[in-house]
């Protein structure tokens, strides 16, 4: 779009001394969300300066100020702003000028002599609720919604729906008070089973096998932010005044509305983000911060590696579909999918666990008929020993090798 264009060259000065700019974080709509998402995916170079002038003013603008105030405020920031500079290394901020610094703690100090500290109580970090339950997930067993130290909701179906209203909680077989519900909720599901969790502002969680999951029963006023241990494909509500927050153990998440698939199952080497719609920041001690587009995905290893590539999406999503798309992928990772999707016990040695495969699985099928399927196209065989399903090298006539 053509006022899009406008914006392009925008630098970090520019943004804060532009009207539409100030007015779309002092007072957002949907036009103007939409209208900076849209910019937004269309020259993501501007990303990082775009979320740095956004949060500086988010840090300046203090919503009980009277609108004079805010002027006065606004004058004195653009009285110091033409010394301010910002340097952008990898898409990540990693600096402001002392200028402007000084501006932070001025306003900072008006904060404080006005409206005194925030004597709110912290809520608890989710993560170290999640870490300090003692729940295990297992290769079998039922679907567990834990929604206080009294109350276990335990779900037989293979694949259960979970929705929560103004009401309480519906789920295949039950309604359930919210007068029995805790903050924090706990959703376990075992290997070989799968859910769909709907949430109270309207998002939509795929949940898969071998996932534990955390989140409140109803989000704060500021965010709303969960906690993922497995694989989610999540719809998320747009809600310009809440971001949305995905915690793992190793990576932050956060959007406003979006399509994208995290897979982080803390047993795993590799955690991987794909972005189906929308704009995703992802941060992690182990890395710079990273703006996520469409059709990319990010991945990060145990060692601190990481990248971002192009990517067929619905190669990561196809899950949800009941569908396994794999593309020059190991076998042994291959397996371990398999493993978790089915709840069984599968061995590999190590020469087949090397070889590279691609295709595309039916999971609706028994996993005897899916791994006939992989038998027939990688030199393997297969044979169940008591409740175990063992994988071994087998060469086979005229197959190419792929190592």
């Amino acid at each position: 779009m053509v006022e899009h264009e406008k914006y392009k060259s925008y630098t970090f000065d520019d943004f804060l001394q532009d009207d539409y700019f100030i007015e779309s974080i002092k007072r957002p709509s949907e036009k103007s969300v939409s209208f900076w998402y849209q910019f937004l995916e269309s020259f993501p170079e501007q990303v990082a300066i775009f979320l740095a002038a956004q949060k500086f003013l988010e840090d300046l603008v203090c919503p009980q100020l009277s609108e004079e105030g805010v002027a006065d405020i606004w004058i004195n920031i653009q009285m110091k702003i033409n010394s301010a500079r910002i340097r952008v290394k990898r898409r990540k901020i990693v600096f402001i000028s002392a200028a402007v610094a000084a501006s932070i703690a001025m306003l900072m100090f008006v904060r404080v002599l006005f409206f005194g500290y925030d004597t709110q109580p912290v809520r608890d970090d989710i993560i170290s609720f999640a870490n300090n339950q003692p729940v295990a997930i297992t290769n079998s067993g039922e679907i567990q919604l834990i929604l206080s130290e009294q109350k276990t909701v335990v779900l037989q179906d293979k694949e259960s729906v979970i929705k929560y209203d103004s009401a309480g909680i519906q789920t295949n077989t039950v309604k359930i008070s919210k007068n029995d519900v805790a903050s924090y909720n706990q959703l376990i599901i075992p290997h070989g089973k799968s859910s769909v969790l709907i949430l109270h502002d309207g998002t939509k969680i795929w949940v898969n096998a071998g996932t534990k999951l955390v989140y409140p029963a109803e989000f704060e006023k500021d965010k709303r932010e969960i906690y993922v241990n497995g694989e989610v494909f999540l719809d998320v509500a747009p809600d310009t005044q809440r971001p949305f927050i995905v915690r793992t153990n190793d990576l932050r998440i956060q959007v406003i509305g979006t399509k994208f698939n995290v897979q982080a199952y803390a047993s795993d080497e590799q955690s991987r983000i794909a972005l189906e719609s929308g704009l995703v920041q992802i941060i992690s001690e182990a890395t710079d911060d990273v703006f996520l587009s469409p059709n990319k995905i990010f991945e990060l290893d145990k060692s601190g590696h990481s990248s971002v590539k192009d990517a067929d999406i619905s190669k990561y999503t196809s899950w949800i579909h009941g569908l396994y798309m794999y593309e020059s992928e190991r076998l042994e990772v291959i397996l371990k999918r398999l493993e978790r999707y089915y709840g069984i016990e599968i061995s590999v040695d190590t020469a087949a666990s090397e070889f590279k495969c691609t295709g595309k699985l039916d999971l609706k099928e028994n996993v005897e008929d899916v791994l006939s399927i992989i038998s027939k196209t990688a030199p393997v065989m297969f044979i169940k020993e008591s409740e175990k399903y063992v994988i071994s090298y087998q060469p086979k006539k005229n197959m190419p090798m792929s190592q």
